[in-house]
């Protein structure tokens, strides 16, 4: 027993660090609606701030860590990560050590997928236009107009896969119109269940959109953290990250059935 007490004792001693020690943590996000994952629109967070919102502050609390959520417009959240204006935000992998920030990855460097979180771009059209099941929205919309969310890099990797893009507004629920206009095809926005969109289309449009049923792209999603921060505070950050690999996804399913409107 005697050979396991140093590991044991450096262990408790470093979760009694990141218990006792943490200050507030700033956490970057947009500051547009992004039902169910970022609630309401402007620099204040609502009481009910969204899934991934409290999916991330319960992701530091497990550490013992407050946060502090910082709202922004959704292009300066990187460079508020990059450059240290926040500690932690949503991210997609860095391009490079000159990014400014890092995420969960394995030993050797590369992406930790399991501390990751998967994202599926499904699309919204017009229930009037029948699409067929097996409709690809990858070919389809080659031709035809989807929207997606201004300043995202859904954008402009859909943008970069050839297809007919329409960035031109922050707001889903104003793409959302486009489509039911007919001035846009269809609508995507990255999601974390494939369900979790449909009720409040539902509940605002009733039957008059739907959504297809082959997604248009699948990605990953971390939780990148500003390189300096993560000097600082490697250990918080790991067992953050940990966290969000045990649990992140069971979590993200029960907040977004929380935050399913009712009947």
């Amino acid at each position: 027993m005697k050979y396991w007490s140093g590991p044991l004792l450096f262990i408790c001693a470093a979760a009694a660090h990141a218990a006792t020690s943490c200050t507030p943590v700033r956490i970057g996000y947009s500051d547009r609606e992004r039902v169910p994952y970022y609630m309401g629109n402007g620099g204040e967070a609502p009481e009910k701030p969204g899934v991934l919102v409290e999916l991330f502050r319960d992701a530091f609390r497990s550490v013992g860590c407050q946060v502090v959520l910082v709202r922004l417009p959704v292009a300066r959240v990187r460079l508020a990560l990059s450059s240290g204006a926040v500690d932690v935000a949503p991210a997609d992998t860095p391009a490079d050590e000159r990014a400014g920030y890092v995420i969960a990855t394995l030993a050797g460097g590369q992406a930790d997928l399991r501390r990751a979180l998967k994202t599926t771009s499904y699309v919204f059209v017009r229930s009037d236009d029948k699409l067929p099941p097996e409709t690809d929205p990858a070919e389809y919309f080659r031709t035809h107009t989807l929207a997606a969310n201004q300043g995202t890099l859904l954008a402009s990797q859909l943008k970069s896969m050839g297809l007919q893009v329409d960035d031109g507004s922050f707001s889903s629920w104003n793409n959302l119109d486009k489509v039911r206009l007919k001035r846009a095809d269809g609508f995507t926005l990255a999601l974390l269940t494939p369900s979790a969109l449909d009720p409040y289309v539902t509940e605002r449009y009733g039957k008059l959109l739907t959504r297809m049923e082959k997604p248009v792209r699948t990605s990953y999603m971390w939780l990148g953290a500003n390189s300096d921060y993560y000097r600082r505070n490697r250990v918080q950050v790991e067992a953050v990250w940990n966290w969000l690999g045990t649990h992140g996804m069971q979590e993200v399913d029960a907040l977004t059935r929380r935050y399913a409107p009712g009947p």
